[in-house]
């Protein structure tokens, strides 16, 4: 797994997470009901962050980074 990916945990008696907010941080957190999984991902700084799913489950997060001039 990517530094970027972690995977958090559930209370699973009322299916809830807690998350702090990261200072000059975006993350997302992909909450998949099918697995009852938590997944925070840190975007990338410039570019795309892609989130793939199948069937609506998440299979898959693509980074593409570019560099600013």
């Amino acid at each position: 797994m990517s530094e970027r990916t972690r995977f958090l945990d559930v209370d699973l008696a009322d299916m809830t997470v807690q998350h702090a907010i990261e200072p000059e941080k975006v993350v997302l957190l992909i909450l998949d009901g099918y697995q009852r999984k938590v997944k925070a991902i840190e975007a990338v700084h410039h570019g795309f962050t892609i989130i793939e799913t199948v069937k609506g489950k998440a299979v898959r997060v693509r980074f593409e980074e570019n560099e600013l001039f």
